[in-house]
């Protein structure tokens, strides 16, 4: 059972427009699609409509739509009457919500309406666990691919059943583990939440808060690839896109240049397919006077 999976990536998720196209294109068609974050939201797409080069194209439409000032429309006053007010979130989440609504087929609004088996993630932070929205088809496609792409603070919990539902990359950023767990044998890994590179210090708080919530989240797929790489009937093709500039969060204007940045990475990678491949090498670490640069034994191997 072939299944695509598609990590986080905040405003990066074009990269795996591209990267999903080119698969297409070489034949490769998934039973099943597993998303968190912006996976979850290009996933609930390529689900609804039923993958094909086509639903890419309307893919790339809605990313090349989106608008910093819809995702995040409060400004800077509003923001402070927020922090004061104690709202749970600098920025309100409605215009997100509108943006993977207008991509939806008109009637499908549950997991069982998909035209492909979709599953998407989300941590519950009054339980501090991850939950899954797919194994039961009547469950609320809206609420849960909005629920999956909430980042923390930036955006308010979706209230689900007495639940606090953020994003699911809190617990699995490259969700592999649900893949595996619901029968899928091999996997291509889209994975556009890991960054190999040094980047330009982050200016501002709200882009400090976003790299340091980037750099948690990018480190949670270490657990679940070291588990595919255990388990002897799993081939995983794990595929990095990544974009060749220092991308503010806030920056949608990139749409068409990630697309094809993910389409071309995804064609080298189908050129010379190496399943279970390790990582891409991180960059030297900087050299920091009195501190030595730390690697965790579990991630010798990778």
């Amino acid at each position: 059972m072939i299944a695509f999976v598609l990590s986080g990536a905040g405003n990066r998720g074009p990269l795996q427009v591209g990267a999903v196209r080119a698969l297409l294109e070489a034949g490769i068609v998934p039973d099943m699609i597993v998303g968190t974050s912006a996976g979850a939201l290009n996933g609930s797409v390529l689900a609804a409509h039923g993958p094909s080069v086509a639903v890419t194209e309307q893919m790339e439409r809605l990313w090349a739509s989106a608008k910093a000032d819809e995702v995040y429309p409060e400004g800077i006053l509003e923001i402070l009457w927020r922090l004061k007010s104690k709202a749970n979130s600098l920025f309100t989440s409605g215009g997100m919500r509108k943006l993977l609504a207008r991509a939806m087929p008109p009637g499908v609004t549950t997991f069982g309406q998909c035209k492909t088996t979709l599953y998407t993630t989300a941590t519950d932070l009054r339980s501090n666990r991850l939950y899954v929205f797919g194994d039961k088809a009547d469950a609320p496609l809206l609420d849960a691919v909005t629920a999956s792409a909430t980042i923390p603070a930036i955006h308010p919990p979706i209230d689900y059943s007495g639940a606090q539902l953020v994003d699911g990359g809190v617990v699995a950023n490259v969700p592999v583990s649900v893949a595996i767990d619901r029968g899928a044998t091999t996997l291509y890994v889209i994975n556009a939440g890991y960054n190999e590179e040094i980047l330009a210090p982050a200016q501002g708080v709200l882009e400090v808060l976003m790299r340091t919530l980037s750099v948690m989240l990018s480190q949670n797929i270490i657990q679940d690839i070291a588990r595919a790489k255990a388990d002897d009937t799993v081939d995983m093709h794990h595929i990095p896109v990544r974009v060749d500039k220092n991308l503010s969060f806030f920056d949608f204007s990139y749409t068409k240049q990630m697309v094809a940045l993910g389409y071309a990475a995804a064609k080298n990678y189908l050129a010379a397919p190496a399943p279970m491949a390790p990582m891409m090498a991180a960059a030297p670490a900087p050299d920091l006077p009195g501190a030595t640069p730390f690697m965790p034994p579990y991630l010798a191997d990778l």
